[in-house]
């Protein structure tokens, strides 16, 4: 029992630190929102009233030269000196939580502290309560998915503290109500911790396209955003530092909106693997089996292939040593990943999960795919499917790596995954291009 115990408590470790959810969530009824086509009027974005081609319009400050939330008048926002129709979903914490929620709340056995939290002075607070501390904020399910769209979740963070060094992890999520898919944008204050929040507040984009299969079923699907803290035995974090949300934002954007598009690196592998490295090929990662590696090259791919469905975690990663893909972070990074696998059955597929991240790590994102809900917008055997994963770079970043996970933990009392699985991956472009504006 003892053993068991430990498993599960690993487990839960791990997936918390892979992005990925592994609590039991409530669906909520989704609210039908449609969106709006934009028109645009310069205005003051300092706040107080305003008199515009379209009407008059009571603004709310804004933060620096970011977005003004219009607080009366009409449901029209501000960003970047402008005035446009409303975003598809506005959170405005000035009367506190408007529904979103605190999680762990009422889970039993909870292996972590729960965060300090507060939704009061127009902002979601998190802060650690000691060194095991993990806990989130999270809308519900209520942005419905839109086809052929790039949803933008703006995330206006600040922290009580300037030494942005001592900030604890933060990590930015969204999700589709059936977790089939889930994006991530993880913060950490690596070295001076310049990707994190200080008392000046600065807005944190997280950008996530839903599978097509997906946002073609988009009011069953709705989209979730999540605002989490994880302080887990980091002795340079600060437990003084609380770290406030503002307001969020969802937006969504057309593929033409993205602009000035540059190929960084295009890897085809159809003479080798390029440089990518399976990570501790026959060895072990943190006590989990490593999957099998192989290049594949009569089909130009990089294969994985799931040995024990328990304890298996493993990775293909790009050439780290080489900055082969130089950063900036005035500029977005988007990959676009082709995966395959053998498996037919996609409920049996192990965890995939997609990443592109600086070469510091202070900055990291991710696209998480499991099986489930109908488990039909991940690979299955014969169609490979492509997916994005987008990334803005820490200021103290060099380069930007990619890589590719399997994740397999079946409960050892009822596996659930198809042993034998592989997973290809078949191409990663890396693009840059500029950051769309609303």
């Amino acid at each position: 029992m003892k053993n068991l115990i430990l498993f599960y408590r690993r487990r839960g470790i791990i997936l918390l630190f892979m992005g990925l959810a592994f609590f039991f969530f409530l669906n909520r009824e989704s609210v039908a929102q449609t969106g709006a086509a934009r028109e645009r009027w310069a205005v003051d974005a300092a706040g107080g009233a305003a008199q515009t081609a379209g009407g008059a319009y009571t603004l709310r400050s804004a933060l620096g030269s970011g977005i003004g939330i219009v607080s009366a008048g009409g449901a029209h926002q501000i960003e970047g000196g402008f005035l446009a129709q409303s975003s598809l979903t506005d959170y405005d914490f000035e009367t506190g939580a408007e529904m979103w929620e605190f999680v762990p709340s009422g889970i039993p056995d909870f292996p972590f502290t729960a965060a300090q939290r507060a939704s009061s002075g127009g902002f979601l607070t998190l802060g650690a309560a000691d060194d095991n501390t993990f806990g989130y904020w999270e809308s519900g399910f209520r942005t419905p998915l839109l086809q052929n769209r790039i949803y933008k979740i703006a995330f206006p963070l600040s922290a009580s503290i300037d030494e942005q060094r001592k900030i604890p992890r933060l990590r930015l999520r969204a999700a589709m109500s059936d977790f089939q898919q889930s994006a991530v944008f993880d913060i950490i204050s690596i070295n001076a911790g310049e990707a994190s929040p200080s008392k000046t507040p600065r807005i944190y984009p997280l950008f996530f396209q839903p599978s097509p299969i997906a946002a073609a079923d988009g009011a069953r699907r709705p989209l979730c955003a999540f605002f989490d803290l994880v302080h887990i035995g980091d002795p340079e974090d600060s437990l003084a530092a609380d770290v406030m949300l503002h307001y969020a934002l969802v937006d969504v954007f057309e593929a033409a909106d993205f602009r000035n598009i540059e190929t960084m690196k295009d890897y085809t592998f159809d003479a080798n693997a390029e440089g990518w490295t399976g990570k501790n090929a026959g060895g072990t990662i943190g006590g989990f089996i490593v999957p099998s590696y192989s290049y594949e090259g009569g089909r130009s791919r990089l294969v994985m292939t799931v040995n024990d469905t328990t304890n298996t975690y493993g990775f293909w990663e790009s050439p780290y040593f080489i900055d082969e893909i130089p950063s900036s972070a005035a500029k977005l990074y988007r990959a676009t990943f082709t995966v395959g696998t053998n498996n037919s059955k996609p409920r049996t597929m192990p965890t995939v999960r997609l990443r592109l991240y600086c070469n510091n790590f202070q900055t990291a994102s991710e696209i998480s795919l499991e099986p489930r809900g109908d488990a039909d917008a991940i690979p299955q055997a014969g169609v490979s499917r492509d997916y994005q994963v987008f990334l803005i770079a820490s200021p103290a970043a060099t380069s930007v790596k990619c890589a590719i996970d399997v994740i397999a933990l079946d409960k050892p009392d009822n596996p659930q995954i198809q042993n034998g699985t592989s997973i290809y991956l078949e191409r990663c472009l890396v693009e840059r291009m500029e950051i769309p504006d609303i």
